[in-house]
């Protein structure tokens, strides 16, 4: 059975999917074409179809929500034996209290540092108290607050477990977070997923001018189009948490989670998208760095421009300068270096502090961000040898959205399982995302495509 916060993505994308035909239409100053009519009234249909399946869950969670309120309120009041029921001269609050600044430890990684980051964190922090021990205190708040909703389903045919829809405050930090950590996701082209399995379009060659003579007709060219497939794959995050969470610490808690998250999708991401080898561990996808390494003949796998340079360390202008002048001019618009840390340290660094002109304010200042004014884009998932590099990348070169597309079907979502890790008294959290990543245009080996890589060459 499908989560409240899938169905909610689900129909997010068909909207976004709707307006990406309507506007691609406006764009190009024409109406819609008869499969593109067809399409979008199938997403209006699809859209349709969600909102009923939304109401129909709200209404069920909204009336299992009233018999837990009740179950607890006869909880609280029923007297345990041999005992009387508590009494209070404190007069009864309002059933959704304003939350008090909250106590956190050092600076929030995940959560923005302000008192709406704090809050937010603590919010987030109270949902995973609740989810983790069931404590009654964090639950009353997260209703109190409409932090989160409890949900029947942990997976599709497993109703007895249990689960709970992550409140849009921890979702965001961690689709925030993952977006500013992963380089590959930043830079290519992203294509919201409508469906499991898309199909889009790339562009594979233009039209061409010709000299027409006095009463010749014109010759006639046309664009080409290929076409790409994505299919959603799951990128799941399994990890494990006490049930012996510290209230004061729950701050703190969130923003790790959070933020460890956020991380491991988008270093995952990036493996894929630049490194991946085509194996089960990449789940079928071939990086980008990976399609230069696998075939030297290709005319954008550009050797160093000297014999021999093979180290980070002896790469020079020329070098850099023969990896330019390889790539299209149509790529040089949005073009971006790609490398490691330390690729970045050992060949861009050492060449701008090299260079002449410098001074000592230039050279205490932040680390330069560009090479001959074109952006330097860091990924740990590049070559970082200190060795010779053989007949393989060493950096990249060029426009990313032109050579690869990640297709993103549906925003995270997280689950939890109290019988997973039952034996440690830890409770199960299960984060997932589904994506693709195709990467469609690196050339051949007659042109250079809109990515270009400099191979380290042994002589």
């Amino acid at each position: 059975m499908e989560t409240l916060e899938e169905l909610r993505a689900q129909l997010e994308h068909a909207v976004r999917t709707a307006d990406d035909i309507h506007s691609r239409a406006e764009k190009e100053n024409r109406t819609l074409t008869a499969d593109e009519t067809k399409h979008q009234e199938e997403v209006f249909a699809e859209a349709e179809t969600l909102k009923k399946r939304i109401k129909e869950l709200e209404d069920f969670e909204e009336r299992r929500k009233k018999i837990e309120e009740a179950k607890e309120d006869l909880a609280r009041t029923k007297p345990r034996k041999g005992t009387s029921p508590e009494i209070s001269d404190t007069p009864k609050q309002d059933n959704r209290p304003v939350i008090e600044t909250p106590v956190r430890y050092g600076k929030l990684r995940a959560f923005a540092n302000t008192r709406e980051g704090e809050v937010d964190a603590y919010k987030s922090g109270m949902w995973l108290r609740a989810v983790l021990t069931g404590d009654y205190k964090a639950k009353k708040f997260c209703r109190d607050h409409s932090v989160g909703v409890e949900t029947r389903a942990l997976e599709e045919g497993t109703n007895t477990a249990g689960g709970f829809i992550v409140p849009n405050e921890f979702t965001q930090a961690i689709i925030d977070n993952r977006e500013q950590y992963g380089v590959f996701r930043q830079n290519c082209r992203i294509v919201p997923m409508g469906r499991d399995i898309m199909t889009i379009p790339v562009r594979t060659g233009g039209l061409t001018a010709y000299f027409v003579g006095e009463g010749s007709a014109a010759t006639e060219s046309d664009k080409t189009w290929g076409a790409v497939q994505l299919t959603a794959r799951k990128l799941a995050v399994l990890t494990r948490y006490s049930t012996e969470l510290a209230e004061d610490a729950i701050i703190n808690i969130a923003d790790d989670l959070a933020d460890e998250m956020a991380y491991a999708f988008a270093y995952k991401e990036d493996l894929c998208g630049f490194t991946g080898d085509g194996t089960s561990t990449y789940d079928g996808i071939v990086g980008v760095a990976t399609k230069f390494d696998n075939d030297n003949t290709l005319a954008g796998a550009v050797d160093c421009a000297t014999s021999g340079h093979d180290l980070f360390s002896e790469i020079d202008a020329s070098d850099l300068a023969q990896l330019m002048g390889t790539l299209p001019q149509y790529a040089k618009p949005n073009a971006k270096w790609y490398c490691s840390a330390y690729a970045k340290a050992q060949v861009f660094d050492r060449l701008l502090a090299a260079g002449g002109g410098n001074t000592m304010r230039d050279l205490e200042g932040a680390p330069n961000g560009r090479y001959l004014g074109y952006p330097i884009v860091v990924s740990q998932t590049l070559e970082d040898s200190t060795s010779a590099v053989n007949n393989a990348h060493m950096l990249l070169f060029g426009d990313l959205t032109r050579a690869a597309a990640m297709g993103d079907r549906r925003t995270i979502t997280l689950l939890q399982s109290p019988h997973r890790y039952m034996e440690y008294d830890q409770i199960g959290l299960l984060a997932t995302e589904r994506v693709d990543i195709v990467v469609h245009d690196v050339g051949d080996t007659s042109d250079a495509g809109p990515i270009v890589a400099l191979i380290g060459y042994t002589s």
